[in-house]
């Protein structure tokens, strides 16, 4: 049996297509309350209803925002608010987007399904680690509503072009739906039936390993509904739980596009800086950078740039203490001594990479923050700007400032079968909930 099939993509009917910029929204999990809410407002069919429904005071077992979410599906679909395509295909997304810092960049995948295995026994990798609580709320949501609203995003080997030159030959028409959001970025889906067209993919991919990029959370989630109705007595090989959508992107891909994830860290008991300074002496050259309110911008974007010198290094950092007018530059001393403080279990190869050290020595040593109980203390944002002022306000207590990790790291981690830390990849950008969906028959 493949591991990619084709599907009958779910989708906003054809009188939607001109307000498809006011029905879709980001991954749930990107999402802030205040967006939430945005979205709500923005259409009365909005994905947000299905996706990220709000919480209501009066919400029981059998009434809730996932029971919710399930009766709209259903009266969508009974309505003709969504469609269901008549064949299965493969959905090729595009993104046209603006990159941080300026320039427009291109993305292009295909969407399918993909079949659900645990981690080292089918062709899926992961590469870094999840949390419990999303992955419960995920599942609450696939028990209702039997569908996946948004595509796991992942990525393939391609080095000689197959897929790729294969479903862009199907690309040079009119887009089946096309639509710009708020940032700007243009997306646009086409649906490929051809039979020929689909089985030289699915060869290419037959014996390839497929990279989760963004989505582990929801794999995860997916593998456990699997192990649920397997449980219940539901075996078919072919059965809907067997699989999950995928948006799957070339490797070598030219408008793949990973930003930093800086961590924002909160929920210190008794934290002295003095002593965390003391700790990661031995580990980091220290340098104050201060500034006033006058050049506050001016500094900030200096300190930026001389971590960024670094990024094919690797060993430098920004930290902001809560309330302090000064940021604190680390740059590691020796790797080897890093190399030497890391667990046991940690691949040589990936000790030094940033996101190790900081997890490893900075929050480990510096911070005591114990690595394998601490959700709900740290917070990621791609936005230097949101890091730095969420640090100074005081809403958080540390923010930490760092290059971004490489595909060919990720890519590592994941071969060697090592989960790096949460968050360890933040790829640019995100794709949309509401253009293609995947419901169960």
């Amino acid at each position: 049996m493949p591991q990619i099939i084709p599907f009958k993509t779910t989708h906003y009917s054809d009188r939607y297509s001109a307000e498809l910029d006011k029905l879709i929204t980001p991954p749930y999990d990107i999402i802030s309350p205040a967006e939430q809410e945005a979205f709500y407002k923005a259409h009365e069919l909005n994905v947000i209803r299905l996706v990220l429904g709000k919480e209501l005071q009066s919400d029981s077992n059998g009434s809730n925002r996932y029971t919710r979410a399930s009766d709209t599906l259903k009266t969508w679909l009974k309505e003709g608010v969504l469609a269901v395509d008549e064949r299965p295909g493969f959905a090729v997304y595009r993104m046209d987007f603006e990159q941080p810092g300026g320039g427009r960049r291109s993305i292009d995948g295909f969407v399918a399904l993909v079949k659900v295995d645990d981690y080292g026994k089918g062709k899926v990798l992961p590469h870094e680690k999840t949390y419990k609580g999303p992955k419960a709320d995920q599942l609450n949501l696939l028990r209702a509503c039997r569908a996946h609203f948004t595509p796991i995003h992942s990525l393939f080997p391609d080095d000689d072009a197959t897929v790729v030159n294969t479903y862009s030959r199907f690309i040079q028409g009119k887009p089946f739906r096309e639509t710009v959001d708020a940032d700007g970025t243009i997306h646009q889906v086409w649906i490929i039936h051809d039979e020929d067209a689909i089985a030289t993919i699915q060869n290419a991919l037959e014996s390839k390993s497929i990279f989760i990029a963004d989505g582990h959370h929801r794999y995860e989630t997916a593998l456990a509904y699997k192990q649920e109705r397997i449980a219940a007595g539901d075996s078919s090989p072919d059965g809907p739980h067997e699989w999950v959508m995928m948006y799957l992107t070339a490797m070598n891909h030219p408008g793949l596009l990973i930003l930093p994830a800086h961590r924002m860290v909160t929920g210190l008991k008794n934290f002295d800086p003095s002593r965390m300074e003391e700790a990661l002496a031995a580990y980091f050259e220290i340098e104050m950078v201060c500034f006033s309110e006058q050049n506050r911008e001016e500094v900030s974007a200096q300190l930026v740039e001389r971590i960024r010198s670094y990024s094919d290094i690797g060993g430098k950092f920004g930290m902001v203490i809560q309330g302090e007018n000064c940021f604190r530059l680390l740059r590691l001393k020796d790797f080897g001594k890093v190399d030497a403080a890391m667990d046991a279990d940690i691949p040589s190869s990936l000790r030094g990479l940033d996101v190790t050290i900081l997890r490893e020595i900075i929050m480990n040593f510096g911070l005591g923050m114990d690595k394998e109980n601490c959700e709900g203390q740290i917070a990621y944002t791609p936005l230097i700007s949101e890091a730095l002022s969420k640090a100074l306000n005081g809403e958080y207590q540390v923010s930490f400032i760092l290059n971004p990790t490489r595909v060919d790291q990720m890519r590592t981690a994941a071969e060697l079968g090592h989960k790096l830390p949460h968050k360890s990849t933040y790829f640019f950008p995100k794709i949309s909930s509401g253009l293609v969906f995947n419901v169960f028959r």
